[in-house]
């Protein structure tokens, strides 16, 4: 079995893998962290979600620079989605619901 074929085409996952990791994931993080914050900021539900947004938009550039700069795929990985799942739990025990 000639296995030459599959050995290029590693890169050209790596890579799409890592495009995924940044645009999916960034997301996710935004999201997240958008939900932790708008929970816990002590202020009215409207100031709280356009505070949240704010601090949110920064997270996703955050999530590509880290996707495609951390020197191993799995560090990239653990770190947007360690994170996910962090702020997300955080979020779940801080604030008020609704």
């Amino acid at each position: 079995m000639n296995i030459g074929p599959f050995l290029r085409a590693i890169p050209l996952v790596r890579a799409t893998v890592r495009l995924l990791l940044a645009s999916a994931g960034g997301y996710a993080l935004a999201v997240a962290l958008a939900f932790l914050v708008a929970r816990a900021l002590p202020m009215s539900r409207a100031e709280a979600t356009i505070t949240a947004s704010l601090v949110a938009i920064l997270a996703m550039p955050a999530a590509a620079i880290w996707a495609y700069g951390a020197p191993r795929l799995w560090h990239a990985a653990a770190g947007i989605l360690g994170l996910v799942a962090l702020c997300g739990a955080i979020a779940a025990l801080v604030g008020q619901p609704g």
